[in-house]
């Protein structure tokens, strides 16, 4: 979660309001910004560029910097542009398309900054590096076998499926060596096309796709979809663990967004999320 180093570091940070496509609500987050103001970031959510000159109108209006998070689509451009590179700082996970163990990567604009990393790589272990590299060939049996071992995880229960802070290492070499010769195409092939078969399931079956439509330079992480409310949405967890397909809420909440019960929660409980991972066919 992008909460955990900001929270390390003692920044503060408010929350702006965005709507059901997940986009500002400009008005509103232009009221938030006060002399203290130094940042707003640009999340582009599941891989979906956001409207990205909008944001550069804004930071410009307020002399703010950008913050460009594209946790959610690694490999993903817009007009050929790297997401996560339009703004003063930029964030990508590559190891949330490609299931690596580890491989974030931080794009600076003033490439003056110098620092230096003193850590140990991530720890992976010969068993866990050779159970990765199967279940990366094999969603669907990674699935299978949760399925037999565990319980439907809580998805519904906010308080649920917390994100633990994760120590900061560098990369591994298997990870960094797979992020390296990966060709980004594929996942941007197989990962829409996923995409788009859950979008037409989707509406066929009475879900409402947050997204009008996605960007064809766009790698998905997922297909999020709202259900009529919660008690559906479980309905869909539940049919999702059944027929071995990853069907998952997001995002883990703050505590402080949980305890408010407001809209975010209430938009959070009908959330829904396809793994576009998963080739999963009626």
């Amino acid at each position: 979660m992008v909460l955990h180093p900001l929270n390390q570091l003692g920044i503060l940070y408010t929350f702006y309001p965005v709507d059901a496509g997940l986009k500002p609500r400009w008005d509103e987050l232009d009221s938030l910004v006060s002399a203290k103001t130094k940042a707003v970031m640009m999340v582009h959510f599941f891989g979906k560029s956001q409207d990205i000159s909008a944001f550069q109108v804004f930071c410009s209006k307020h002399n703010l910097l950008l913050i460009d998070n594209n946790a959610h689509g690694h490999g993903g451009t817009f007009n050929g542009q790297p997401l996560g590179s339009f703004g003063d700082i930029g964030i990508s996970s590559p190891r949330k398309i490609l299931n690596t163990f580890s491989g974030g990567l931080l794009w600076l604009r003033n490439i003056d900054l110098k620092f230096i990393l003193d850590l140990q790589p991530f720890p992976v272990s010969f068993k866990q590096h050779v159970k990765r590299k199967i279940f990366n060939s094999y969603p669907l049996l990674k699935n299978s076998i949760r399925k037999t071992l565990k319980n439907r995880p809580k998805y519904e229960d906010p308080w649920a499926c917390r994100e633990l802070v994760i120590s900061d290492y560098t990369i591994d070499k298997w990870s960094k060596e797979v992020i390296e010769h990966t060709d980004w195409d594929k996942p941007r092939n197989t990962r829409q096309e996923s995409y788009h078969r859950w979008q037409g399931f989707a509406m066929n079956n009475g879900l409402k796709p947050v997204f009008k439509e996605l960007h064809p330079e766009a790698i998905p992480w997922c297909f999020p979809a709202y259900a009529k409310d919660q008690q559906e949405a479980i309905r869909w967890f539940d049919w999702g663990w059944e027929n071995n397909v990853n069907i998952f809420s997001w995002p883990t909440l703050p505590k402080k967004i949980i305890n408010e019960n407001g809209s975010a929660l209430k938009c959070w409980e009908k959330l829904i999320c396809f793994s576009t991972e998963d080739n999963y066919k009626e």
